[in-house]
């Protein structure tokens, strides 16, 4: 229903514009200097879409029955109507689909592609439109040239002046772009009625010198109203011109020459329309992004400072103003040196820095700091981007206390879990003290006879002393700091180390053991205590896996290879062996199968031997538990060279 009301106006329209426009006209037929109805066509297919496009013959037809009577001839007539309509129907979905040109002309492009192709069109509609009537012998072919220009000329000068204005007045959300001041348009409207009477009203036969008056009100209208605007006062000039024409009485050529004016006037003023909204246009969209990136910028949450060239503050955003203790406009001004000393302008846009900046009250707090510069402009920027990070460096402290007192706290736990290894470890010099004390005692019953005996026992009593005290001091200083002390040692002395304290148990608990130390193997450089604790702690839970089965004594075997450049030590047990569930989380702390166990055993040996450049991992044993640990080589022949 809506099409057809648009369509019955629209045939209305276009009867009416050319009952008004129909002067000077050549001959019988619908050329003449100003013809609107094909602006209106243009504006209708543009506005509407193609889908209207039947109504335009039908419109045509009706304005030749209406003005212009039954013609002598219709079929010519129908032809060249037909013409027109297909023509301007064509240039329509050239300027839409092919040419992609808004009808609104806000941008220079649409308007001198709209310009050239009304141009190019208008002319050869032109030259079909009298060739269809030369061909039928309505119009002279001497008069072919005159007749196509001056229907050239009319066509092109009514959708010029026509088809922008009715497309702003009919196209959704245009004719917002054309409103201003009261006083300024009824101003410009002033002007325009005064430079037409300039220019027809003082000397009409000088009018076509005084022409270029008209050039005056255009631009200042297009300049103050842009595309909108230049098409209302071009109208308003066209109207003006006719009025002017039909009131003078002007001959058909003067009327033809006025009308070429009027299109270097109409192309002017269109052209300087676009010129204006696309700046426009292009403004708004500076002002937009300027105002999403203000909003972004006040919204960050590091601070940003916009600094010239000398380093002076020229913006800053509220996340600044709070870091620095001050409203944001009060650091505008400031020298970033106050702010930030020592800050280097000049560093790599993809560094970032930190280094001490300075709150107005004086007190200093750490920033990370990334420095930019801007690509454009008159004046090179550089902008500065902050983070204070005082509570990440007060977090960081404190988790480096934690996990200082967390290794401190592992190390104290795990002094409970090798208790009763350093029982056994100084089991024996303490028995061993006090078994050459007694002898001493038997021996001092007659001195002189057991002198040299007596000597060597008290020997052999500082010597175990010693071992003791030894041991105590390593294992202390261990627990207190995790420090370890490296010495080159041979394999088979570390086997021994950690076997030998614990043959009373293995001979308990009627279980064997078979050492078997591969030749040539070389010195390892390792912290003797702490490597003979780890054997001592897999050997301790070999023992007790085998203890802790259905039958009485068992089998422990410690093997020492070469394996690249790398010594391993392995531990294998025929006890009852390690669930999958213990064998997938044996190494994590407090993971134990003890009764009174903690299970920081397996969890520190690891972090020894990780120490040590090593690894201890869990052997696939068919029978039993098998742990192995390997130990570099490459740091005993760095130390030895």
């Amino acid at each position: 229903m809506h099409t057809l009301v648009v369509a019955a106006a629209y045939v209305v329209a276009y009867v009416a514009l050319d009952w008004v426009s129909y002067i000077h006209p050549l001959g019988p037929f619908a050329i003449t200097p100003w013809n609107p109805p094909p602006g209106l066509s243009l504006a209708l297919l543009l506005v509407f879409g193609l889908r209207l496009a039947p109504a335009v013959p039908i419109a045509g037809l009706a304005a030749e029955l209406v003005v212009r009577g039954w013609p002598a001839h219709p079929v010519p007539v129908v032809i060249a109507t037909l013409v027109i309509a297909a023509g301007y129907t064509a240039t329509a979905a050239f300027l839409h689909a092919r040419a992609r040109v808004d009808p609104a002309l806000a941008t220079v492009r649409d308007a001198v592609s709209f310009i050239g192709v009304v141009a190019i069109a208008t002319m050869v509609i032109a030259v079909a439109y009298v060739l269809v009537h030369a061909a039928s012998g309505q119009i002279a072919w001497g008069n072919f040239a005159v007749s196509a220009l001056q229907l050239w000329v009319g066509d092109a000068i009514g959708i010029l002046v026509t088809t922008p204005v009715l497309v702003h007045l009919l196209g959704p959300g245009r004719r917002a772009g054309m409103r201003r001041a009261g006083r300024e348009i009824a101003a410009q409207a002033v002007a325009v009625a005064l430079a037409l009477f300039v220019v027809f009203g003082i000397d009409a036969a000088s009018a076509a010198k005084y022409f270029y008056v008209l050039f005056l009100p255009v631009i200042w209208v297009s300049m103050r109203h842009g595309a909108p605007g230049a098409a209302v006062v071009l109208l308003a000039i066209q109207l003006g011109t006719i009025v002017a024409v039909q009131s003078g009485a002007y001959a058909s050529a003067t009327v033809l020459e006025f009308q070429l004016f009027m299109s270097a006037l109409a192309v002017t003023g269109l052209v300087l329309g676009a010129v204006v909204s696309e700046r426009s246009l292009a403004q708004d969209a500076v002002a937009a992004r300027e105002a999403q990136l203000t909003s972004v910028v006040q919204t960050a949450p590091d601070g940003i400072l916009v600094l010239d060239e000398r380093g002076r503050v020229l913006r800053a955003n509220e996340a600044a103003g709070v870091m620095f203790g001050a409203a944001a406009p009060a650091l505008v001004g400031r020298a970033v040196a106050e702010l930030i000393p020592g800050l280097a302008l000049h560093a790599s846009p993809a560094a970032r820095v930190e280094q001490a900046a300075r709150r107005v009250d004086g007190t200093l707090f750490p920033a990370e700091i990334a420095i930019g510069r801007s690509a454009g402009g008159a004046e090179p920027l550089c902008i500065a981007i902050l983070r204070d990070v005082s509570d990440r460096k007060e977090m960081e402290s404190q988790l480096r206390e934690r996990e200082s007192e967390l290794a401190r706290s592992l190390r104290l736990a795990a002094a409970a879990e090798t208790a009763s290894a350093l029982a056994h470890e100084l089991n024996q010099p303490l028995s061993a003290i006090g078994n050459y004390v007694r002898a001493c005692a038997l021996l001092m019953e007659n001195p002189d006879a057991n002198r040299e005996r007596l000597v060597s026992t008290i020997r052999a009593v500082v010597g175990e002393v010693g071992r003791a005290g030894e041991v105590m001091r390593r294992l202390r200083e261990f627990f207190r700091s995790g420090a370890s002390r490296l010495e080159r040692v041979a394999v088979a002395e570390l086997v021994r180390g950690g076997t030998a304290p614990l043959a009373q148990r293995l001979a308990r608990h009627r279980i064997a053991l078979d050492t078997e130390i591969e030749l040539g193997l070389p010195d390892l450089l390792v912290d003797r205590l702490q490597i003979e604790a780890v054997m001592h702690n897999l050997l301790a839970n070999a023992i007790e896996a085998i203890a802790s089965g259905a039958g009485a004594g068992g089998r422990i075997a410690v093997r020492a290879t070469l394996v690249g450049t790398t010594v391993r030590i392995t531990v294998s047990d025929t006890g009852p062996g390690l669930s999958a569930e213990l064998a997938h989380r044996m190494f994590k702390p407090f993971t134990t199968t003890k009764a009174e166990g903690m299970g920081l055993g397996l969890a520190i040996s690891r972090s020894i031997i990780e120490n040590h450049g090593g690894r201890l991992v869990a052997e696939p044993a068919a029978a039993g538990a098998a742990f192995s640990f390997t130990l570099p080589i490459e740091t005993a022949a760095e130390a030895a060279a």
